[in-house]
This record gives structure tokens, C-alpha cells and sequence, in this order.
């Protein structure tokens, strides 16, 4: 990623910096490829870094519910024969995936999920109130 980062700066620099930059990152020819498919390259592996992380989140926010929950039975705090109606268990793996984020990134990052989330939800409720010109 740090290679197609160089790349992509050393094509968008001009004059004698810029050709020496491409000189030495060996894109002097056609052979090198162009800025728009380095561009486009580095947002498919930054796509692809970001999906990783955000399964791992999800990941281990449902390896930390299931230790919860083993814990509690182990611990006489809840039935081994109950099982969770879905509506708990959404709530158990939101709450674990925020401490997750948390973790992570701090309480910042999670505003900034929230906010994120805020958003979305405000555009879906705008267009469900839109009224058609027919």
C-alpha cells in the first residue's frame, strides 16, 4: 500500500522531482501502469483493509457474548436450558461490538459509528417521506 502511495505521488509531481521519484520507482515506461489504475488499486486495498478489520470486529464481539454468556451458566446466574430470544442476543453483540470499537479506537470512534449510523437512518426516513410528482 505504501508502494502505490509513492507511485501515486511521484505521478502527480511535475518537473525534474517528479521524473526523478518515477525514475526510481521504475515507472518511466507504459509498463508501470497508469495514476488511475494505482489510484483505484489503493482504494480496493484500503476497501479490503477495512472489511478485514470490520469482520474482526464483529468477530470477536461474538466470541466475547459466547464466553458471556458460558460464564453466567457456569456461574449459576442463568439457565444452561434458556435460550436468548433474538432480540437479547442483538442487544448482548451490539453492546460487545461498541466495546470493541472501543478498544480500538476510544470513545471518538464510537461517535463516530454512532454518527455514522445517525445518518443513515435520517436519509432512509427522508425518503420514505418523500412524495412522488406523479
Amino acid at each position: 500500500m505504501d508502494l502505490l502511495k509513492k507511485r501515486i505521488a511521484a505521478r502527480k509531481t511535475v518537473g525534474k522531482k517528479g521524473q526523478r521519484q518515477r525514475q526510481r520507482l521504475g515507472l518511466t515506461g507504459n509498463e508501470g501502469g497508469s495514476l488511475d489504475e494505482d489510484v483505484q488499486k489503493l482504494k480496493q486495498l484500503q476497501q479490503q483493509k477495512s472489511d478485514l478489520e470490520r469482520k474482526q470486529i464483529e468477530l470477536n464481539a461474538k466470541h466475547t457474548v459466547k464466553k458471556r454468556l458460558q460464564e453466567e451458566v457456569e456461574s449459576g446466574k442463568r439457565n444452561a436450558a434458556h435460550f436468548l430470544k433474538r432480540r437479547e442476543m442483538k442487544s448482548l453483540y451490539t453492546e460487545a461490538k461498541f466495546d470493541e470499537i472501543r478498544k480500538r479506537g476510544g470513545d471518538q470512534a464510537v461517535e463516530k459509528v454512532l454518527a455514522k449510523r445517525r445518518k443513515k437512518n435520517k436519509s432512509r426516513d427522508a425518503k420514505g417521506f418523500q412524495v412522488g410528482t406523479s
